[in-house]
């Protein structure tokens, strides 16, 4: 049982209920919040696999209220093109070096930002390819950098539908892309039982955080969420260099 009154659980439960809220209100970037953090306190395997339990946790209350939104078929493509460009980006990893690659991934977000703050949009529905490309991007990214989200909020938000759609979407996919990590991380041992129980205490936390994210969203006007959607992914292409 880890000490309830100790510096790093007490700062990780704080980190924890924020990443929650902003899991909870923009249906991603919680990983972003979690990871750096937990991963200085408890190491880097510990921290990425301690971060995936907790996003399943955050989700639970969440996931309930937002299925009847989901197109589920849009789903179904982007995940198993993910499912395709994970081996790919572990691939690329393991014969490149990893800082120009931080370099690139931060460069292409960044440019993705841009381009979204400039107004630009999918005209009309996206088709097969850009949704077969987001995924396979998604998933590569998972594979080379643990980073799944930039692609699929790129994604939806170069779309025209509404944000309560999008992170619909956005809370759903990622669900079922950190329970593909979970299976990855728990085949190979890196989640051991210390993981799990620290997990359990923290599940509260990030819970409270994610209820309460949920119900600020209905608060917010779209533009808002989109301008959050943005700094959130600017956070990401920041943090890439930083970590």
């Amino acid at each position: 049982m880890p000490d309830l009154l100790a510096i790093p659980f007490l700062i990780c439960a704080a980190v924890a209920c924020i990443a929650g809220m902003v899991r909870g209100f923009a249906g991603f970037g919680a990983a972003m919040i979690m990871t750096p953090i937990f991963s200085a306190l408890y190491g880097p395997a510990a921290g990425v696999a301690l971060c995936l339990l907790l996003e399943i946790a955050v989700a639970l209350p969440v996931v309930p209220g937002v299925v009847r939104l989901v197109d589920w078929h849009r789903i179904g493509v982007l995940l198993i093109a993910a499912a395709v460009g994970v081996p790919l980006g572990n691939l690329v990893l393991t014969r490149t070096e990893p800082e120009p690659m931080r370099w690139a991934i931060s460069a292409i977000i960044l440019g993705a930002v841009a381009l979204l703050a400039s107004g630009w949009r999918f005209a009309g529905r996206p088709r097969t390819t850009t949704t077969l490309t987001a995924g396979v991007s998604s998933g590569f990214l998972n594979g080379l950098a643990g980073m799944a989200g930039p692609p699929i909020a790129f994604y939806y938000l170069a779309g025209d539908e509404t944000a309560t759609r999008v992170r619909a979407n956005l809370t759903t996919y990622f669900v079922f892309v950190d329970l593909v990590a979970i299976a990855t991380f728990t085949s190979r041992g890196l989640i051991d039982w210390s993981t799990i129980v620290l997990g359990l205490f923290l599940a509260p936390a990030v819970m409270l955080g994610g209820v309460l994210g949920t119900r600020l969203f209905p608060l917010a006007s779209e533009s808002f969420y989109r301008r959050l959607a943005l700094v959130l992914l600017v956070g990401v292409a920041i943090g890439s260099l930083i970590l």
